[in-house]
């Protein structure tokens, strides 16, 4: 699949989006656990987006923030490139009326990111990166601004979850920040936080627990356009998640967490 058909997909899935944003007064809401909430709009995005991949990738298998891991069309074969799909990343925004939520897309491709994608519906908005071919904004070539940024003036996104221990390890690094003079962001969506950092509204970002639907078309295209970022969440992290740190280059060893396996 090439990048103009990945975009349209998304496309496609943000105008969907929004027709359920609109309405969102009367969509059917569930509790998936504390501050986690899944609607009928989380489904019907991640279905379209799973049908149209199907149809122009028939031998990829699918993993999805809703439906979870699945073969595509043609079986399960495991050396098939995998999508991984968060059809709306930032549902406690989007059910609030907050306009902070976006689309995330990425192909896994040889155990590593090979695209990735992140779109914001609201304000049309759509970031693209492939592996060793660099990122774009609306179709145009991104890089970071090159001038450092210092501690006492950099900006940085925070976010966290109710899993145990999160908002702890959150706190902490915020404490850290604080004391070096930084000022914290926060968004309610992970991909919105990420896609900050990369656009340069902040310096960087930390969660201490993702998912890779959350984050990993974020990495890709955070480090395409020359952000640095913690180990993608590929391999045994493509189900398990894990932390997420990604910043400007000369802020990195005040934002990254020690690495487990």
């Amino acid at each position: 699949m090439q990048r103009e058909q990945a975009e349209v997909i998304l496309r496609e899935a943000g105008d969907l989006a929004l027709v359920f944003f609109r309405r969102r007064e009367s969509l059917r809401v569930e509790r998936k656990s504390r501050q986690d909430l899944v609607s009928e709009a989380d489904r019907e995005v991640e279905s379209l987006i799973r049908r149209r991949i199907q149809a122009a990738c028939p031998r990829d298998r699918l993993l999805g923030e809703e439906f979870g891991l699945a073969a595509s069309g043609q079986g399960d074969d495991s050396n098939a490139s995998i999508w991984v799909i968060d059809p709306i990343d930032g549902t406690t925004n989007f059910l609030r009326g907050i306009p902070d939520f976006a689309i995330t897309l990425c192909r896994v491709r040889d155990g590593a990111p090979d695209i990735g994608l992140i779109y914001h519906p609201v304000n049309q908005e759509m970031l693209f990166a492939a592996r060793g071919q660099g990122a774009w904004r609306n179709g145009v070539r991104h890089q970071i601004e090159s001038t450092p940024v210092t501690l006492d003036s950099a900006v940085l996104g925070l976010g966290y979850n109710l899993r145990p221990g999160n908002a702890q390890r959150a706190i902490a690094m915020m404490r850290s920040w604080t004391e070096a003079g930084c000022v914290t962001r926060q968004t309610g969506s992970a991909a919105v936080g990420i896609s900050q950092a990369i656009l340069g509204r902040t310096d960087g970002f930390y969660e201490p627990q993702l998912n890779s639907w959350d984050a990993l078309a974020g990495q890709l295209i955070a480090t395409e356009a020359g952000l640095r970022s913690s180990v993608f969440l590929c391999g045994e992290r493509l189900t398990r998640g894990g932390p997420v740190w990604i910043t400007r280059p000369e802020l990195f060893d005040l934002v990254r967490e020690e690495e487990t396996a």
